[in-house]
């Protein structure tokens, strides 16, 4: 007879997984996946809104790159754990509980500094003719940067919201160690009941999940980035690539 018998005890990830009495406390994958889903899309959106315009004012005037920077590294020094804790103690004090806001704001502070980062340097990297041409045909500050620079940096833009929605992803389930809910739920009560299938299930779900967000912004990048441009990123990586076998006697460079 199979695990997932009525009274039978799981004996391996999978059957924990197809048996839904499992779950009877933690409660159904489906609802915890949203949770986590929503934590994280929150904190990207609201890191979008901050970071990618900041980024792009600083960068089109050449301002504060060192302030930029050292501001960035910071934001990836502290850790989110700490931030979380910190966040959920005022929360509870100020009587908002343990979620969704202590997760959410600290989800935020973590994609901050890849969405910032990668919209400065592409910004930066913009086609000085471009902005040159832009500026000489009129257009104000503002026009060149949303009709000009913005489009030009929109794939690395994107990465960088790409990078960030799956470290939220993956790391949205250290709410759960404080009184939160979403996926991290099965790894708490895993850790809590010494139910080693329970953490293996809570692991590869958030692991799923991170790989599914990844794919999904893939797949918007394909969409929201003009054929044009690609081509464009695309020729200049082959004449890189050929002007480098040229400087090496014939030889292809690393791949980074």
């Amino acid at each position: 007879m199979s695990g997932a018998v009525l009274g039978a005890e799981p004996t391996n990830v999978w059957q924990w997984l197809a048996d839904s009495s499992t779950r009877e406390i933690t409660g159904p994958i489906p609802q915890n996946l949203w949770i986590t889903l929503w934590h994280s899309l929150a904190a990207g959106a609201i890191a979008v809104a901050v970071a990618v315009p900041l980024a792009l004012v600083l960068a089109h005037f050449r301002r504060a790159e060192v302030v930029s920077g050292w501001l960035v590294n910071l934001g990836r020094i502290i850790p989110t754990l700490t931030v979380l804790a910190v966040a959920v103690v005022i929360s509870l004090r100020n009587g908002y509980g343990f979620e969704p806001w202590p997760i959410v704001f600290a989800l935020t502070l973590l994609a901050v500094p890849p969405v910032f980062a990668n919209t400065y340097t592409a910004v930066r990297q913009a086609s000085p003719d471009a902005v040159a041409s832009a500026r000489a045909m009129g257009l104000t500050e503002v026009q060149i940067m949303a009709r000009v620079e913005l489009p030009l940096a929109l794939p690395l833009v994107l990465t960088g919201v790409r990078v960030a929605l799956t470290q939220l992803v993956a790391t949205e389930a250290l709410g759960a160690q404080f009184g939160g809910d979403g996926l991290g739920l099965y790894i708490r009560f895993g850790f809590a009941g010494q139910d080693l299938y329970q953490i293996q299930a809570g692991a590869l779900l958030v692991a799923g999940a991170a790989m599914l967000v990844d794919l999904a912004m893939w797949a918007v990048a394909r969409v929201a980035v003009p054929r044009g441009i690609r081509t464009g990123r695309s020729a200049r990586r082959a004449d890189v690539t050929v002007s480098s076998r040229r400087r090496s006697g014939g030889r292809a460079p690393a791949v980074s």
